[in-house]
């Protein structure tokens, strides 16, 4: 795993930046990753038994899809 610059800090500039990438055919395995609370496989958030606080780590990102109804 690669950290770009603070310049693509933001998921639509990474989202931008894999699409010129794969337009050149020289990368693969892009995904855009982000700090977020790591769960256990039923999706409990699993908590540091020292600190109590919770455990953040590496995870894929994906958009949270709005609906307005």
């Amino acid at each position: 795993m690669k950290q770009l610059s603070q310049m693509f800090d933001a998921p639509q500039y990474a989202q931008q930046f894999i699409g010129l990438a794969r337009k050149t055919g020289r990368s693969r395995d892009l995904r855009i990753r982000a700090k977020c609370e790591i769960t256990d496989t039923e999706g409990r958030p699993i908590i540091n038994k020292k600190t109590k606080a919770l455990k953040v780590g590496w995870g894929d990102y994906h958009p949270e899809i709005s609906s307005t109804a």
